[in-house]
């Protein structure tokens, strides 16, 4: 899919279709440059503050569950990792945006792809850590937990099946390591599963629409009336609809996107995973703070972010 010519030079047609579709294309690009704030944020992870929440809510999980090993800083790794995640694939969406100029190459799948997958990534931030209960946000963790423990499972059971029709391509030595990790695993997460009483994680149809929700009934201090005026909720269920169609490639969703519309779903896209996105990071740097502290010295969270960070440090987690 490209722009139509109609026999213009490229800066004349690209401009044309812009004003033709109301700044699809100026709307687009300005979200392609919001992209990347958030990027040296994901390549400098920090661990919460002492006397945040989220440190709270780490020694409360290590104390609640310990025999899933998860380490000291459960509640904290689980909440952070997506967020970079979503971070970088987004930082990724905004470099391929930046090449329809450069390269002429509009990148239509990969963006709304990567868009997606930060998305859902956010969502699961913001699921984690919205709760103003901490006993809630420590079981929320453990929920995820279990569920990644158990597709780690699956992932073990692969290597082993591999390893038992292919001796001959591994030393012994690794064979005996890799099955002894593989019993003390089982058995770790075996005794968890009957000790412990979790709920099973929300699949990401439910997780998005309720961090959707969280954000529009908390609109952050930061939003220039993307939020406010227009919510997050149903743009967030509905790109994630037919965002399937690009992950799976699946065709449907062509019959939306002719004559020009698809830019239009990119521009939409790019504003409800931006929005979740920054959401997700501030929500988490809320945690990660005493409540009411001040911006460490060494943040990279973009300054326009601090009165969200502020607020909702003080709000949601100030009791």
């Amino acid at each position: 899919m490209t722009i139509p010519n109609l026999g213009l030079n490229a800066e004349q047609a690209e401009a044309l279709f812009n004003f033709a579709n109301r700044g699809v294309l100026t709307r687009i690009d300005e979200r392609g440059q919001r992209c990347g704030d958030l990027y040296p944020w994901g390549l400098h992870p920090h661990v919460a503050e002492e006397g945040s929440p989220l440190a709270a809510d780490d020694a409360a999980f290590e104390a609640a569950y310990p025999l899933t090993l998860a380490g000291p800083r459960a509640v904290t790794e689980h909440a952070l990792f997506p967020s970079m995640s979503a971070a970088e694939s987004l930082h990724t969406a905004g470099i391929l945006i930046a090449r329809r100029k450069s390269h002429r190459q509009p990148h239509i799948v990969e963006v709304l792809q990567l868009c997606r997958v930060a998305m859902e990534c956010a969502a699961l931030t913001i699921w984690l850590l919205s709760e103003p209960l901490r006993e809630v946000r420590r079981d929320r963790c453990m929920s995820e937990e279990m569920e990644q423990l158990e597709q780690r499972r699956r992932y073990l059971v692969i290597g082993e099946q591999e390893e038992t029709a292919r001796p001959a391509r591994y030393q012994r030595q690794m064979l005996t390591e890799n099955a002894e990790h593989r019993r003390k695993y089982n058995k770790m997460l075996d005794e968890a599963k009957e000790t412990y009483i979790f709920d099973k994680t929300p699949s990401f149809t439910k997780m998005i629409r309720e961090s959707a929700q969280w954000v529009d009934d908390h609109v952050p201090a930061h939003d220039s009336g993307e939020i406010a005026n227009n919510g997050l909720e149903s743009s967030a269920r509905s790109f994630y609809s037919y965002g399937s169609s690009f992950i799976h490639g699946y065709k449907w969703m062509t019959e939306y996107a002719r004559g020009g519309t698809v830019f239009s779903l990119i521009a939409d896209a790019l504003a409800v995973t931006l929005n979740m996105v920054e959401c997700a990071v501030c929500l988490f740097e809320a945690a990660s703070r005493a409540p009411g502290g001040p911006r460490p010295d060494d943040s990279y969270v973009p300054e326009r972010f601090e009165p969200t960070i502020a607020a909702w440090s003080t709000e949601l987690f100030g009791a």
